[in-house]
């Protein structure tokens, strides 16, 4: 059995040569440690105690005390921070449309409004069945996305409509650069959340799944290699502490759970 560190070199190696130089790894260090920093916000509530808020508050108090710690995302959280993480990583890759880049960020997911949020792991925790692995998913997801589409342009005003329609058909379809750039940060946002919010304590069937779902990140974009790596080492590094393994024996536990993917990607 091939020996675990090579684990994530199998991972990301085997892709399309970036685009664009890869940033420096103390850039790249630099930059995951600013996005998971920036979970911190979901943490600060707004109006909280204020004077006319104070019911509220107290219930929102409870509501910490039930779900301590990183709360379960919403979508607005969600949307901001692969906006957040687009603008940090953004001057890496100069070629990419900055204004572009930024508006996918924030409307990427907003058809969820109508769509509600997809579910990529599915009833087997493999995503065997979901939109993750399933060609026939992923095309009834990209038929509820444009009817979506139609009912959402119809909400807003006629002259904004032309603009948002392109924006959210290439988030629907990927076309641009700046696109597969924004899906790509999406997959590295979910990575770096599994991170903070399991810390360390993830079953093998849902660590296997990230892994083999948020490594879309690289061939949509593999200039984020570098920051995916790192993300990717951090939380298989926090598993292997929280279950007081050595780092050796869980890569290689997971490196034989993943090998059939891994000789697929290459």
């Amino acid at each position: 059995m091939r020996k675990s560190p090579t684990l994530l070199q199998a991972i990301v190696s085997g892709r399309t040569p970036p685009l664009h130089p890869l940033p420096s790894l103390s850039e790249a260090i630099a930059d995951v440690d600013a996005i998971i920093v920036s979970f911190q916000l979901q943490h600060v509530r707004r109006y909280f105690n204020q004077i006319h808020w104070l019911a509220e508050s107290h219930e929102a108090a409870f509501s910490d005390r039930i779900e301590p710690g990183l709360k379960l995302e919403n979508v607005a959280a969600h949307s901001w921070h692969v906006a957040d993480a687009a603008l940090l990583l953004l001057p890496h890759f100069a070629t990419l449309n900055r204004e572009r880049v930024l508006s996918l960020s924030i409307l990427h997911d907003k058809l969820e409004i109508f769509t509600g949020d997809f579910d990529p792991i599915g009833p087997d925790g493999k995503g065997t069945y979901s939109h993750a692995f399933n060609l026939h998913s992923q095309q009834t997801k990209i038929s509820m996305e444009q009817a979506a589409l139609e009912n959402y342009l119809l909400s807003i005003r006629e002259s904004a409509r032309s603009a948002q329609r392109d924006l959210l058909l290439d988030a629907i379809y990927g076309n641009s650069w700046e696109s597969r750039f924004v899906k790509s940060i999406d997959k590295l946002q979910a990575l770096a959340y599994v991170l903070k919010k399991k810390d360390g304590n993830i079953s093998d069937e849902h660590l296997v799944f990230s892994i083999r779902y948020s490594k879309k990140a690289l061939d949509l974009f593999p200039g984020i290699s570098s920051h995916y790596s790192i993300v990717l080492d951090r939380l298989i590094e926090s598993v292997a502490v929280c279950r007081n393994i050595s780092r050796l024996e869980l890569d290689t536990s997971l490196f034989a759970q993943l090998e059939l993917d891994l000789r697929q990607s290459e």
